[in-house]
């Protein structure tokens, strides 16, 4: 059969003559059927063009995804012809009916493998996908082939290119918000279905805009249909898909094991995985080199093998399994462990064991022997949690926190294991954040790699000032690796600072309204005058003041008098200015500080006085602040500084000895957890004041540590008895402590050094004594914290 006519002239065709057609009902939903799953697993493998990481992935996906649908249109098509049922013979130009998937590949190749982000392009998209769409449809109907004419309605035939277009443009509109949100394959269903209606509404609509009229070599046939080409069609659209998409799957899991073998393989840390019963699975040539093993040697392998039975380690193992297994997200947190080698020797090890991701149920765990690094992490870190000031380390890249001392935990309120990882936004308020990034940022770029600032910080609701010292270290490269930031809380230095400012603001305030004392003093006849303002300042009122010398040298403080006389004789005699600062007693127990200054003219001295009681009393509680414990009350280590330096040279002197007791509190760390850290202040104001009873007046008590104490005893001679003093402080800290929440009980460890025996300076002596300090607790057993 070779004839077949195709014309849009209905006028010229008898309506009363038309061949009229049928559908069968499982065909015609088996091919919307196939529009549909063909538009999911299309705009499936599509999705997976944005995720993919390399060029010839997204090429791959792309015509994996355009094919996909351009042979679903087709087969949706070939379905659906399958379905029309006409009472005359019909068969398919085979080259025509191949060539027919091509528009359909082309079409989809262009708009489902470029994902526009402007909304703009989409009624471009939708055009072309309608029109690719149109172009199969009709071509295809060119390959069928039968003795009758083909006649189109125009106005149908231009309305389902409109239903192609609209409808390609709604479910592309869909599988971009789909795209852009990273939505699931639920929502990926509604594109496929708005896409698979385009197909098959296009399909239908152009069907019924086709009429069939008979020629005069129609022959009509009983029995023309071709039911097992479509279920044959059926049956190989569905074969072939299903093996698409496997050999798809299998390609891409493929791939993604062996880039994740070959990551593994070329990183420098070790890493092994291994199954819930624990037998290795996988283990990368670091891990191999650093346990000894060869990779034929770990076969038959468990993980509990390559770590020390002893000191817990299996136990530990176990519980990072578990605490993995139990974890929704990846933990970033490494523990240290003892690892076991093939030659049956240890070594310090850092493990972090994660869950492996898919149905798989299996764990990988990153190792990094740490035998190189041990000891100089141990002394840095022991040198970083002894500094008065915090002290954080910052990667440079994500300016993440990687180290942080006990200082800089106690300030923040967080431990030092959660801080690791976190950023300053995950820490602080996003106006202070912005801040502190601002600044490191700063240091990063400029050629200066340090810099010095001061900020005002709200940390557990409480108004700080840090004053922050940062210097960028660089790696061998000579590239930024971590900032460095030493923070010194000077709180308390500010607001002693505003106290002054405000002082200074109010006496310049007093200068200004002639607040100041003003006097003459005639040098004949003693005769003194004074103004309102000094009465004020003597507390004389001005009926009761006798205008003579003798009433303002009754009122200096006779332990000030002689070194104030001595300055007004030098100035009266060399005519010099005078200026000198004293006390003055209003009553027994009221003393004021004056500043007087003056000079003399002729046989008269003028000068003024101004009231620096304030300013005196805020000095001495500035110095008192920077030399001792703000909560105790306690020398703190500066001042033990400074003693010591003093006692060590008095002690080359005298030949004397002195000896340092180290203590640190047991039981405390859980009464300040159970009972907030108000109680556990008041356990260490009440240990400071047993700790200072014990000590003798040449001795000194200092606060080192959040629950730590240093006695120096000086005057130590033969006749001393050590064991008698520690016993003593044993049971004095021992007797019960009263508290706003009731009696509560700690102990204490006690350590202790000599000078100069045992040491030659104040680190080693508090050394010494720190390590007896664990010695003794390490006897009497470990302290609850």
């Amino acid at each position: 059969m070779d004839h077949s006519y195709h014309s849009f002239s209905l006028s010229h065709y008898d309506a009363n003559t038309e061949v009229l057609a049928s559908y069968e009902i499982t065909f015609v939903v088996i091919s919307i059927l196939i529009a549909v799953g063909a538009s999911l697993v299309s705009f499936s493998l599509s999705a997976r063009t944005a995720k993919a990481d390399f060029k010839n992935e997204r090429v791959f996906w792309s015509i994996a995804s355009s094919c996909f649908l351009g042979f679903g249109i087709w087969a949706m098509h070939f379905v659906g012809m399958l379905a029309y049922r006409l009472p005359i013979e019909v068969t398919y130009n085979p080259t025509i009916t191949i060539l027919s998937i091509v528009p359909a590949i082309l079409g989809s190749l262009v708009v489902i493998a470029y994902h526009p982000r402007k909304q703009k392009k989409l009624w471009l998209n939708s055009i072309l996908m309608g029109l690719a769409i149109g172009s199969m449809h009709y071509i295809g109907m060119m390959a069928m082939q039968m003795e009758a004419a083909m006649v189109y309605n125009g106005w149908l035939f231009l309305l389902s290119v409109v239903v192609a277009v609209v409808l390609s443009g709604i479910s592309l509109h869909i599988h971009h918000n789909v795209m852009r949100r990273q939505l699931g394959i639920a929502k990926q269903l509604l594109a496929a279905i708005a896409m698979g209606c385009a197909i098959a509404g296009m399909h239908y609509t152009g069907m019924v805009s086709m009429h069939v009229f008979p020629i005069s070599s129609t022959v009509y046939s009983d029995n023309p249909h071709h039911e097992d080409l479509a279920y044959l069609v059926v049956f190989m659209v569905a074969f072939f898909s299903i093996i698409f998409i496997l050999l798809f799957e299998l390609r891409e899991r493929t791939l993604s094991s062996d880039r994740f073998t070959a990551v593994l393989n070329t990183v420098q840390e070790g890493v092994f995985t291994f199954d819930t019963d624990g037998r290795l699975e996988f283990v990368n040539p670091a891990a191999l080199a650093m346990f000894g093993y060869s990779r034929a040697e770990v076969k038959d392998k468990r993980a509990s093998e390559l770590v020390s039975p002893n000191k817990d380690g299996l136990s530990t193992l176990l519980n990072e399994v578990i605490k993995a297994t139990n974890s929704s997200e990846p933990r970033n947190s490494p523990i240290r462990i003892e690892g076991l080698k093939k030659d049956g020797t240890t070594f310090a090890l850092s493990l972090l064991v994660n869950k492996l991701p898919g149905n798989h149920k299996a764990f990988v765990c990153t190792v990094k022997d740490l035998s190189d690094v041990r000891n100089q992490e141990v002394f840095a870190q022991t040198v970083f949690d002894t500094l008065p000031d915090m002290l954080f380390v910052k990667d440079a890249k994500d300016l993440s926190f990687t180290h942080v001392n006990d200082m800089g935990s106690k300030v923040l309120g967080i431990a030092k294991s959660k801080l690791v990882g976190l950023t300053d936004f995950d820490i602080f308020e996003r106006d202070a954040a912005e801040r502190i990034i601002a600044s490191d940022l700063n240091i990063l770029t400029q050629d200066k790699k340090e810099s010095c600032d001061e900020h005002q910080f709200t940390i557990n609701g409480e108004e700080r000032y840090l004053q922050t010292k940062k210097v960028v270290i660089n790696d061998a490269n000579d590239e930024p690796r971590y900032i460095l930031s030493l923070s010194e809380d000077v709180t308390e230095l500010r607001r002693t600072q505003h106290k002054l400012e405000s002082l200074n603001k109010r006496m310049s305030m007093a200068a200004d309204a002639a607040h100041i004392g003003v006097w003459e003093w005639n040098l004949d006849t003693n005769e003194l005058i004074w103004d309102d303002w000094m009465h004020r300042i003597y507390s004389i009122p001005k009926d009761e003041f006798e205008d003579n010398y003798s009433v303002w040298a009754d009122t200096v403080h006779p332990d000030d008098f002689a070194a104030v006389r001595a300055k007004i004789d030098y100035a009266i005699k060399n005519h010099t200015e005078f200026h000198a600062q004293f006390r003055i007693r209003l009553t027994t127990d009221v003393v004021r500080h004056i500043r007087a200054d003056g000079r003399i003219e002729g046989n008269k001295m003028f000068g003024i006085n101004v009231d620096i009681t304030e300013q005196v009393e805020a000095e001495l509680r500035i110095t008192e602040l920077a030399n001792h414990d703000t909560l105790t009350g306690l020398a703190n280590r500066h001042a033990l500084s400074s003693f010591v330096r003093q006692e060590f040279l008095r002690i080359e002197r005298t030949f004397m000895k002195c000896v340092c007791l180290y203590f640190d509190l047991n039981k405390f760390k859980p009464i300040n957890d159970l009972h907030g850290h108000n109680v556990g202040d008041e356990v260490l104001i009440e240990v400071a004041r047993r700790l200072k009873k014990l000590c003798r007046v040449s001795d000194l008590a200092a606060r080192v540590g959040g629950d730590e104490f240093v006695i120096i005893v000086t005057d130590v001679d033969a006749h001393f008895s050590l064991s008698e003093l520690m016993n003593r402080a044993q049971n004095t800290i021992k007797q019960p402590i009263y508290t706003s929440i009731g009696f509560v009980n700690i102990g204490t460890s006690i350590g202790y050094a000599s000078y100069p025996d045992e040491a030659s300076n104040l680190d080693e002596l508090i050394c010494i004594a720190d390590e007896r300090m664990f010695e003794y607790k390490g006897v009497s057993g470990a302290k609850v914290r």
